[in-house]
């Protein structure tokens, strides 16, 4: 059995999120003048029962933050990161290829 960090030094390898197995959905980072993105595209996990997304609830709102985040793949620094969301529905409107 893999490890979690072993899991997520294989990332850029499977596009597969490291703490539910499936497959990341390619993502388009907005055109905003006031974040720079390393890349035109990020891998996103948009499982709603990811364990890493469902315990983000309880984390960010004892850190006082009303949501939750998702795992997140640069592939162009290939580093993995948790990008917040406020919902369910965030960032679903970049998605340009289904994990």
């Amino acid at each position: 059995m893999q490890t979690l960090e072993m899991k997520k030094a294989h990332v850029g390898e499977t596009l597969r999120c490291p703490h539910c197995d499936l497959a990341l959905s390619k993502w388009r980072v907005p055109d905003n003048p006031f974040v720079e993105w390393p890349s035109a595209f990020q891998y996103i996990c948009f499982n709603d029962e990811c364990p890493y997304f469902a315990e983000g609830w309880q984390t960010s709102k004892a850190q006082q933050f009303p949501g939750s985040y998702r795992f997140m793949y640069d592939p162009t620094l290939r580093s993995c990161y948790a990008i917040p969301v406020l919902g369910s529905w965030n960032l679903r409107d970049g998605i340009v290829e289904d994990g």
